[in-house]
């Protein structure tokens, strides 16, 4: 009994004695895990984050002399003198198996006895795994999209739309009766102009938000860009075009697509449509999210590091961030939800208190400062020349009868060398100066054509560009009084006349469409590597087309202003 308790005894030491130094050599080439008094700022690392360094390199070619396991056994026996038994209480054992390592004690040159396979050479990285203990790698961090739920998130947001407006519209209600896929393309078919009738508001503030709900969804279901900032650099920027690409489509889809207003409520039979929303919901859609995203680090970050009163950031949050705000409830979170700090409910508020208190009274550091997300990338490695030029701008054009047309527009840029771009453009604008309040007009302009960029890599860099395309100008006039008498016989579908009124009942239209080119040049400067201030760009208007009414747009100057955004220079 006493060697089988010897047994036991000397394999728990050869455990201390090889084992757990191996494995220890490679515990401490782990760096410390970081100090938890980092949880008041605003860049959240990740939890594993400070376990990503390489492990201790193990070098091979010290010693030619690897034993294994099974060799300790003889090892012990050798130093000790104990011969082995054989029987034991009248039970066989087996012969020891192993060598020795007593030979290598005093000569650790010695040529290995062990039957381990011979070392791997000191340059052979795949056989290193055989002999070295390696510390656990921790998972490969999740960069994938969560398209599935950022669809259903989406989905979401427009069937709350749709319901708002089955709930509020009886035109809207009144177009699920008839045949459905004809008066879809119908619908579709009734696209035009520029203008939708909207007031301010609706184009300008209402789309753009609606962009930033779909860019903000996106945005929470992308776990590489989850907790970006305004301030991030390239990858804040890259993000942003991420969003705004999610956000065309969905837009799309909601407009013109299979479950949209033209498909459900059959809009564009009822009402004005026209390309606007098409274009500026993403792209102002974008400015959104980055007037929001520089909102929460300037504005409510400043006013949390000063104020613990739960009402007031949830106000702050809430409406300062529209888009932000709206997208958390599409995911089934608070309005007011942020990941990039701590809470403001139960031991998370209690802390945030502490924080705030300290630094207001005790001298301490600012509860929530905005951190940098680190990029080992060299700036330098990056063209001063951009690939790719998107941007988005007013625009102001002057016919040659003396009818100016005010709008905007937006245009993209791919670079062929370093002094040619190919590029496409699309604008529009509402004409003014109706001679009555029924009436209204629009041009649209689409076009595609070359710019020469003599000093690209310069700061201020002068261009000259042709592009060839066609416009279309719609004149149109309302009969607002018919328009009413028409719903009053329809009266909410209990009246004579068996539909609601469309646009076509009450409005006549004439529109026409011929060949355009525009040419001129202007000058770029630079502001920094993403962006680029268009500070002027002029272009003379010339279009192959008959007058619409009392509109001559055969010839005109355009002028515009224009924000860049340089793709591939960070």
């Amino acid at each position: 009994m006493w060697r089988n308790g010897f047994t036991a005894a000397y394999r728990v030491a050869a455990l201390f004695l090889f084992a757990l130094p191996l494995a220890a050599q490679q515990l401490d080439s782990l760096p410390t895990a970081p100090s938890v008094s980092a949880a008041g700022r605003t860049n959240l690392e990740s939890a594993t984050g400070w376990r990503q360094t390489p492990p201790h390199e193990f070098k091979l070619g010290e010693t030619t002399q690897l034993p294994g396991v099974n060799d300790v056994d003889p090892a012990i026996y050798d130093v000790s003198g104990i011969a082995p038994s054989s029987v034991v209480h009248g039970i066989n054992h087996d012969p020891v198996d192993g060598v020795g390592m007593k030979y290598s004690f005093d000569d650790p040159k010695a040529a290995s006895r062990s039957a381990f396979p011979d070392p791997p050479a000191a340059n052979d990285a795949s056989a290193v795994s055989h002999v070295v203990i390696q510390p656990i790698a921790p998972p490969p961090a999740d960069t994938k999209i969560r398209w599935k739920t950022a669809n259903k998130e989406s989905l979401l947001s427009i069937g709350i739309m749709h319901t708002f407006n089955l709930w509020t519209e009886a035109g809207t209600r009144d177009a699920l009766n008839g045949p459905w896929l004809d008066d879809y393309l119908h619908s579709v078919a009734e696209l035009r102009g520029w203008s939708d009738s909207d007031r301010f508001m609706a184009p300008y503030v209402g789309h753009p938000i609606q962009g930033s709900i779909f860019g903000f969804i996106l945005r929470e279901n992308d776990p590489k860009y989850r907790n970006v900032q305004f301030g991030d650099g390239r990858d804040y920027y890259i993000s942003l075009l991420r969003s705004m690409a999610y956000s065309a489509v969905w837009h799309t889809e909601w407009k013109i697509g299979p479950a949209s207003e033209a498909s459900i409520g059959n809009v564009m039979l009822h009402a004005s449509p026209g390309f606007i929303t098409l274009v500026d919901t993403p792209t102002l859609g974008a400015l959104t999210m980055l007037a929001e995203d520089a909102a929460d680090r300037y504005l409510i970050i400043g006013l949390e590091n000063r104020t613990t009163n739960r009402t007031l950031i949830v106000l702050a949050r809430s409406f300062l961030n529209p888009g932000r705000s709206f997208a958390n409830v599409m995911a089934f979170r608070m309005p007011w939800s942020r990941d990039t700090r701590i809470g403001i409910i139960g031991e998370n508020y209690l802390l945030r208190k502490e924080l705030v208190e300290d630094y207001k009274h005790g001298g301490g550091e600012k509860p929530f400062e905005f951190v940098r997300r680190p990029d080992s990338r060299d700036p330098d490695s990056y063209p001063k020349t951009a690939p790719i030029e998107l941007a988005a701008y007013p625009n102001y054009e002057r016919f040659s009868d003396g009818h100016n047309c005010i709008g905007g527009g937006g245009s993209g840029a791919m670079r062929v060398n370093p002094g040619l771009q190919i590029l496409a453009e699309v604008n529009g604008c509402l004409v003014m100066g109706m001679p009555a309040y029924n009436d209204s007009a629009d041009s649209l302009f689409y076009g595609s054509g070359f710019r020469w960029t003599p000093l690209a890599d310069h700061r201020l860099s002068p261009f000259v560009e042709v592009l060839f395309g066609g416009r279309k100008v719609t004149y149109e006039v309302d009969n607002p009084a018919l328009h009413e008498e028409l719903k009053k016989e329809w009266n909410d579908g209990n009246g004579t006349l068996p539909h609601f009124p469309k646009r076509s009942d009450w409005s006549t239209e004439v529109s026409e469409n011929g060949p355009s080119l525009a040419s001129g040049g202007g000058l770029d400067v630079v502001v920094t590597r993403p962006f680029t201030w268009r500070l002027i760009n002029v272009q003379y208007t010339h279009s192959w087309m008959s007058d619409v009414e009392m509109i001559h747009p055969q010839s005109g100057i355009r002028i515009t202003t224009e924000a860049v955004l340089r793709i591939g220079t960070w």
